[in-house]
């Protein structure tokens, strides 16, 4: 498969090396924002689809030590205290913290029924309290570090992402090119006043554009298929 630059080198026109505009390294910053931007617009009108950029963290032995630095929270799940026997945790606000250790209260929290809460901290914490296996827990959780298939972090030389929906890729390749047309037209406005070559990386840039922006509209047989899901479950009810 074609590397990154050089797809954005055919989506563009630009020969990108480490001295051109944009260097290597820009192209390789433009591709992280692109992971994030595409992420954040996407999640944005469909948060449903959070599952499609999600990664879990290890396995966790201890409360109050476990901070996903504010990303989106999918999920925390608990052994039951089998191994790799994962129960789902409910979230709980942190005024409950003690309700939930309490036997006799409503909000008890069994190692079949677990919790979980976010403290001021944006550390995590599960109830009952997790040990060593198969007491652990671990949280799977919304991305926002761009890496390729190797977990690297994500390099003009790459070709895929890791974490993100493979039929998204596109976006972010055409974010990149996006970015670099609008560094090469800074460039050539600033530095060579070339009209003519200006004029025809602006219609590059719109129609590019115009492709990024589309990839976010609603897909309406998607839609009317769920509407009609909903009528249907409606129905019968």
């Amino acid at each position: 498969m074609a590397t990154f630059e050089q797809q954005v080198e055919a989506l563009t026109s630009i020969d990108i090396d480490s001295s051109s505009t944009p260097t290597q390294n820009e192209l390789s910053q433009f591709l992280k924002d692109g992971v994030m931007d595409v992420t954040s617009k996407h999640l944005a009108i469909r948060p449903q689809d959070a599952h499609m950029f999600t990664r879990a963290t290890a396995e966790t032995t201890s409360n109050d030590s476990l901070s996903v630095n504010g990303s989106k929270i999918v999920s925390v799940v608990r052994e039951s205290g089998t191994d790799n026997d994962w129960r789902n945790c409910r979230e709980i606000p942190i005024g409950l913290q003690s309700n939930v250790t309490d036997t006799n209260s409503l909000h008890y929290a069994s190692k079949y029924n677990p919790a979980y809460m976010v403290a001021d901290t944006n550390k995590i914490s599960v109830f009952p309290s997790p040990s060593t296996d198969p007491d652990t827990f671990k949280v799977y959780y919304v991305n926002k570090d761009a890496v390729n298939g190797s977990g690297s972090s994500l390099v003009y030389s790459h070709d895929d992402i890791l974490y993100f929906p493979i039929d998204k890729v596109y976006l972010v390749v055409t974010y990149a090119a996006i970015k670099s047309l609008e560094a090469k037209l800074s460039f050539y406005t600033i530095e060579e006043e070339d009209e003519e070559l200006v004029r025809a990386l602006q219609v590059s840039l719109q129609q590019l554009q115009v492709t990024y922006n589309s990839g976010f509209l609603p897909d309406k047989n998607y839609e009317a298929a769920l509407q009609s899901q909903s009528q249907q479950r409606g129905q019968r009810a």
